[in-house]
């Protein structure tokens, strides 16, 4: 049936002939055709209408994404013109900075060529007037010894009160040592105290004067003493009045490696004769050391032994008496160390335990007979070197698991370590460093490449830097160094085979000459 044909259901369809069945067929297919076709018509109406819908769809998502386009194109326009925004002043900031950083360097450059020019000008100034004062404090010396040559200086015989006691000598006697106390006293560059009768009056021990006395009248060989404290005493007391016992400074070269053994022997240099000869051995064969003098005698302290084991024990050398003497023991076994002497104390700086390199310091006081520790330096070193300059105790170099041309410093007012702004210019382990002159010298070494030094740096408290001086004849390591007046002295050490050979270097002149091999 078509759809919307009304069926009944009470009676059926009575199909009389064969003409009205092809009718009822013909309406049946005309109403399915019709129907179709309405169908037809109404699925062409949705579809166009779905159609439009599309297309409006399709118009309203162009339009909105060309919206959004737009608002994301004003967007990044706006970033765009802000980070460019940003960018100039970022950049006209950093012009800025670089002008006012040009600009400060150019007013620190004058401020500081000003400043050089003005240090100049002023030690210019300060020299001059040290010369004219140099000048007159001669002249004014002269007139006063004139004058007091003159007085009661003139007298051949003199008379001095020590502690309770009157002695009575020749004033040739009493002033043969210039610089001495009692020749500054005896010819009125030093003021000299009086007792009641008007003798020239000196609180000290009467005894140990003696000693001295009969060593001025008699200089060919130094005062005997009856034991170590005596001799201590002695040299104490002549260091007070400026006594030397021997003609020349004594220089020891102790101990050391000759390239196969460690040694014992110690040579001292003839100084009138230029030759080393031999003294008293030390009872213990030790390289790499430390040293210094006290009271004209020589402490070794550290160092290895035939077992390359690190040492704690002292050796103490009796220069009056030629015998070695046990010492305290260190605190911390070391060898390798850096060692100096200040204010009547030897230290013992740094080194290598065997296992470790120490930042460890202890110092030796002769008043209470031991080695105390202190506070340690800022770093860890291990063959540096050291000196003393304006009080302080300086640390050079060494190494620290890598080699160092770094310096600090100790105040012993303040207990306290610093680290200096100035560097030494080269690296350098196993260098020597010695204050002569009111200057500090460091000398020879070897560097992070294993290579030796012949060079020799001075540095200037006034200009705060290092400069390089004239160089050693021979590049050498592990070597000895001291001042002798106004020359500096090294000998010995190594650059690939072991060395006996001298030099001596004297500032003023900056200049190197060869001395007696060892």
């Amino acid at each position: 049936l078509a759809p919307g044909a009304a069926a009944s259901a009470a009676a059926p369809v009575r199909l009389g002939s064969q003409d009205e069945f092809g009718t009822m067929i013909f309406d049946i297919r005309k109403t399915f055709t019709q129907w179709v076709e309405k169908a037809e018509r109404s699925l062409q109406d949705e579809a166009r209408a779905l159609e439009e819908e599309r297309q409006a769809f399709e118009e309203e998502k162009a339009r909105v994404w060309q919206e959004f386009v737009s608002q994301k194109q004003a967007e990044y326009d706006r970033i765009r013109d802000l980070k460019k925004k940003a960018q100039n002043e970022a950049d006209s900031m950093q012009r800025q900075i670089t002008q006012e950083r040009q600009d400060s360097r150019l007013r620190l450059q004058e401020d500081r060529d000003s400043i050089h020019g003005d240090v100049h000008h002023g030690r210019r100034r300060f020299n001059l007037e040290k010369e004219k004062f140099r000048i007159e404090f001669e002249a004014a010396q002269k007139e006063a010894q004139r004058i007091s040559e003159h007085n009661i200086h003139t007298e051949t015989m003199v008379d001095i009160n020590v502690g309770g006691v009157v002695f009575e000598a020749s004033r040739h006697t009493l002033v043969q040592q210039n610089g001495s106390l009692l020749e500054r006293l005896l010819t009125g560059r030093a003021q000299a105290p009086r007792d009641r009768d008007g003798r020239i009056f000196l609180d000290r021990d009467s005894s140990l004067f003696r000693s001295i006395l009969s060593f001025l009248r008699e200089p060919s060989a130094p005062p005997l003493s009856r034991d170590a404290a005596e001799s201590e005493a002695l040299c104490q007391e002549a260091e007070f009045l400026g006594i030397r016992f021997y003609p020349y400074p004594l220089v020891y070269a102790v101990g050391g490696h000759d390239g196969s053994d460690h040694l014992s022997a110690v040579e001292v240099l003839d100084v009138e004769n230029q030759c080393w000869r031999p003294c008293k051995p030390m009872s213990t064969e030790r390289t790499y050391f430390g040293s210094d003098v006290l009271f004209s005698r020589l402490y070794l302290f550290g160092g290895q032994n035939l077992e390359y084991k690190a040492l704690c024990e002292t050796e103490c050398y009796d220069c009056l008496r030629g015998k070695w003497m046990e010492g305290p023991n260190l605190n911390v076994p070391r060898r390798n160390c850096a060692s100096a002497q200040l204010d009547g104390r030897i230290y013992a700086l740094g080194g290598f335990d065997g296992s470790q390199i120490l930042k460890h310091v202890e110092a030796y006081d002769p008043r209470m007979k031991n080695w105390m520790p202190l506070e340690p330096m800022t770093s860890a070193r291990s063959a540096a070197s050291a000196t003393t300059h304006a009080g302080k105790l300086w640390v050079l170099g060494g190494t620290s698991g890598q080699r160092l041309k770094t310096i600090e410093r100790y105040d012993p007012r303040a207990a306290k370590w610093e680290t200096c702004r100035e560097s030494m210019v080269e690296v350098r382990s196993a260098a020597q460093a010695v204050n002569c002159l009111d200057r500090l010298y460091v000398l020879g070494g070897t560097d992070q490449n294993q290579s030796v030094h012949s060079s020799l740096e001075c540095y200037h408290p006034e200009e705060v830097k290092w400069n390089f001086r004239k160089s050693m004849h021979v590049p050498r390591m592990d070597f000895g160094c001291c001042v002798l007046s106004d020359s500096i002295m090294v000998g010995g050490g190594q650059h690939g085979e072991v060395l006996s050979t001298t030099e001596f270097y004297r500032p003023e002149a900056d200049d190197w000459q060869l001395g007696p091999p060892m």
